[in-house]
């Protein structure tokens, strides 16, 4: 059945040439960039790199710009948004600036990506708190009971992701945003799987810190990320890293030889985290991501990828063997699934669609599985690729 995509589909396939030599299953990680963007980047980050400090002012108003596009894009004051390296950057900024005491509850999902994870068991061993977990159901009524039985005096704040890296689940974001106020608890919304993939909108779902990447389903610079800071939040975190750019002007005050006299403000917007050197050819390339994807039209993609993964679902579902280990439904659902093959490893399962088939992709371990994710550029073909390879594997185990 040929795609209806309210956009030239084909044309935008043209504009990714590693499409006519894979089948490119993973914007879940890594994102891959349209010619027009590249082209766009390369040639102020070519040119700023020749020029150096030269070239600076000629495009030092990328640093505004991509705020205020990523700004527009999630619904947020660009003063909200700051530009990190990833998801991982904005997490450990929040979590590390955050004024945690021995004793208090940070509460997370057990679907976390190692974003999540790995700076909460840190604070755990080096701050003295206590990280709490509750469940990813496919069934959002359960996702919200066991978040709200794990809420305790003592927790502080809850970091959760709003798609699960793991097997697609779309959490309720807004209801459980709305439980943890109610119990005085502050939330990190994890938009590393949604941002990109369908709108997210920072005001309405009422979190107190988003972050994000724009690697991933923006398909922009490798190494770029968003972090939204309410703005009646922003001095609960202190920041850890200090540089240039962190301070109001006029800051720090006082004489820098008399350490006594010396008082410092911080910058009154989220882009107090962006400290010291930064290249403007980065926020350059955000602003191109952003602009070509709007060009297609946020609704247009996200109808697409909603339309891509039902018919991949419901194809892998009608295969003997094939366990989907994601919701059917979009609302519970994304763009991306977790499947297993009975009889076949995820590791194994994974190495074959690799490299005897071409599709990128990668495994899972918990729950074990393959994690397929379709993107704005997804076709039948693609598709189709991945069901000829399933049932080969499968003829194959059989």
């Amino acid at each position: 059945m040929a795609s209806t995509s309210t956009y030239d589909l084909a044309a935008i396939r043209r504009a990714l040439p590693a499409l006519a030599e894979v089948v490119y299953m993973n914007s879940g990680t890594e994102g891959i960039m349209a010619e027009p963007v590249l082209q766009a980047y390369f040639a102020v980050l070519g040119h700023f790199e020749r020029y150096g400090y030269w070239d600076r002012p000629r495009i030092a108003g990328a640093f505004a710009e991509a705020r205020q596009r990523l700004a527009n894009l999630i619904n947020a004051d660009p003063d909200e948004v700051g530009v990190t390296h990833g998801g991982t950057d904005g997490v450990s900024i929040v979590l590390g600036s955050f004024g945690f005491r021995p004793g208090d509850q940070l509460l997370i999902g057990d679907q976390e990506h190692p974003a999540i994870t790995y700076p909460a068991f840190a604070l755990q061993a080096v701050a003295g708190i206590e990280v709490r977990r509750f469940r990813f159901c496919h069934d959002p009524r359960e996702t919200i009971s066991s978040f709200t039985s794990q809420l305790t005096p003592r927790t502080r704040m809850a970091a959760f992701s709003h798609v699960s890296c793991e097997t697609g689940i779309r959490v309720p974001a807004a209801e459980l945003i709305q439980i943890a106020h109610e119990h005085g608890v502050q939330v990190l919304l994890d938009g590393a799987q949604s941002i990109g993939m369908f709108p997210v909108d920072f005001r309405a779902l009422g979190c107190d810190y988003l972050t994000g990447s724009v690697h991933k389903w923006l398909c922009g610079p490798k190494g770029t990320g968003v972090l939204a800071v309410r703005r009646d939040r922003l001095d609960d975190l202190t920041p850890r890293y200090i540089g240039g750019g962190s301070f109001a002007e006029g800051f720090p005050a006082g004489d820098l030889n008399r350490p006594e006299t010396v008082q410092i403000k911080f910058a009154p917007t989220t882009a107090r985290f962006e400290y010291g050197m930064r290249n403007p050819a980065l926020y350059a390339g955000i602003v191109s991501a952003v602009d070509y994807l709007a060009s297609l039209g946020w609704e247009a993609i996200a109808e697409h990828e909603r339309r891509m993964i039902t018919r991949l679902k419901e194809r892998l579902a009608g295969i003997d063997g094939v366990v989907l280990q994601t919701p059917m439904e979009w609302e519970h659902s994304s763009a991306l699934l977790n499947f297993r093959l009975e009889g076949v490893s995820g590791r194994e399962l994974s190495r074959r669609l690799w490299d005897d088939w071409k599709i990128v992709q990668r495994a899972v371990r918990e729950p074990e599985g393959v994690r397929l994710c379709v993107a704005y550029f997804t076709s039948d073909e693609d598709l189709d690729q991945v069901i000829e390879a399933v049932l080969a594997i499968r003829r194959g185990k059989s």
